[in-house]
């Protein structure tokens, strides 16, 4: 959006502002999503669970960005995902009310708020029809890949081992070899009930 484009909106729309300090909560997985929220600048850490809480799984975004968009209207429409700031954070909301407003009378913000969730919708529906890999070092990694937000960056996945063969369809110790082979290729740590990915783009490399 042009600097015009921006002007005219702050002008005439109710718009949010905050700074919010470093370790606070922004949005907690199963509480409403009311509102757009963009994140200006600063580090959030995100903490994504299974529907039985069985695993999680945390990683980092970075500003700019914005927090579950999908999930302002729709069948639900609740955070699934918790965001707690890593560093002091710019916040700028947009309520309920005045998306539906904007994404009326700004085609700028129509467009991209389309362009957004198509996309969502389109990543979606290819996971089911991606082909499966017969090495269980790529299956794991794609495990992490359908999970996360970026496949990029640091990830913790906090999982048992017993949880992750079922989760896989493969034994405790085929995932035990191959986790311990790829943690002495350096592409994982290891520690009792998680495992730390430094930089995922090189596990999917």
């Amino acid at each position: 959006m042009s600097k015009n484009d921006l002007e005219d909106i702050v002008g005439q729309r109710r718009f949010g502002f905050h700074k919010i300090a470093m370790g606070k909560e922004v949005a907690k997985e199963g509480t409403p999503c009311l509102s757009l929220q963009f994140l200006l600048n600063g580090i959030m850490t995100v903490i994504t669970s299974a529907d039985d809480h069985g695993y999680t799984l945390t990683e980092e975004i970075y500003a700019p960005n914005i927090l579950q968009p999908e999930h302002l209207f729709g069948l639900s429409q609740r955070f699934s995902r918790t965001f707690i700031t890593k560093s002091e954070c710019g916040i700028l909301s947009i309520e309920k009310a005045e998306v539906v407003k904007l994404s009326k009378d700004s085609e700028i913000f129509r467009i991209n708020l389309l362009n957004i969730l198509s996309t969502q919708s389109q990543k979606q529906q290819r996971y089911p029809w991606q082909s499966q890999s017969s090495q269980l070092d790529k299956r794991i990694a794609r495990f992490v890949e359908r999970h996360c937000i970026r496949p990029a960056g640091r990830k913790k996945l906090k999982i048992k081992m017993e949880r992750l063969a079922h989760e896989l369809n493969d034994s405790r110790l085929n995932i035990s070899k191959a986790l311990n082979m790829m943690e002495s290729q350096g592409l994982v740590v290891l520690h009792r009930g998680s495992i730390d990915i430094p930089a995922f783009e090189r596990l999917i490399m």
